[in-house]
This record gives C-alpha cells, sequence and structure tokens, in this order.
C-alpha cells in the first residue's frame, strides 16, 4: 500500500507501517538513546531525559505512552486513556477493564429476538415468489 510518511511527508510502500525506512531509523535510533539514558539514570525526570538526549518530550511521551519503555522518568505520571484516572502503570483502570469486558460480552450475547431472522427469510421467499411470477 502507497502512504505518506507521518513525519516527513514521503511516498513510501509498506502495509502497516506509517513512517518510512528513513524516519522509522531515526525513531528507533531516538528510542535507543532514551532507553539508554534512564537505564543509565534510572531517577531522571522527563526534563532531563530530554535536555540530556536531544529526544523532544512530545517524542519521549510517545514511547512511554506507547509502553515502549519499561522505566520510565521518574516524574511521569500515567493516566486511564478512558477516563483520566491516574495509574501506577499501564493505560486503562480496573474500572474501565471491568466495564470494557461487561459491555464486550453483552456484544457477543446471541439475540434473543428470533423475528430479525424471520423477516430475512420472509424477505427472501417473497422475493423469489416475487421473480417466478416476472418469469
Amino acid at each position: 500500500m502507497l502512504r505518506n510518511c507521518a513525519d516527513c511527508g514521503q511516498i513510501f510502500a509498506h502495509p502497516v507501517n506509517k513512517l518510512c525506512p528513513s524516519c522509522t531509523k531515526k525513531q528507533n535510533e531516538m528510542f535507543e538513546k532514551v532507553k539508554e539514558f534512564i537505564r543509565m539514570h534510572p531517577n531522571a525526570t522527563i526534563q532531563e531525559v530530554v535536555v540530556e538526549t536531544g529526544v523532544e518530550f512530545d517524542k519521549v511521551r510517545e514511547f512511554i505512552d506507547e509502553g515502549r519503555l519499561k522505566i520510565v522518568p521518574i516524574d511521569v505520571v500515567f493516566r486511564c486513556q478512558i477516563c483520566g484516572a491516574k495509574l501506577s502503570s499501564g493505560r486503562i483502570c480496573s474500572q474501565c477493564q471491568a466495564d470494557l469486558l461487561l459491555k464486550g460480552e453483552r456484544l457477543e450475547e446471541p439475540a434473543e429476538d428470533n423475528n430479525s431472522k424471520r423477516g430475512k427469510v420472509h424477505s427472501l421467499e417473497r422475493r423469489s415468489r416475487e421473480s417466478r411470477r416476472h418469469d
């Protein structure tokens, strides 16, 4: 699939990636810089990571939000991506996870209403009769 790179706008072909090979390489290099700095300085703040690595704040935050960094700066606050509640780690709080599970179970339950099936069959039968009349 042809697409434009989300960073530089260059056209490239890839079915999944949003970044061209060049920007992917640059992003991976930035990630490695950030990861190594945090590994060497586990008590660093996010601002210290930005200053010392030269990687922009938004990019460091993106690495954190994606869950790519196992060790994060000490001043990073995680928030539930649904309700905004503070978290110690992860992306979704336990309450929102439970709500999503309940909603998912409700969606998977088979429909109790047999009329919808009968309506479809009836419609097909009627079409079949109508087409025979016109022949």
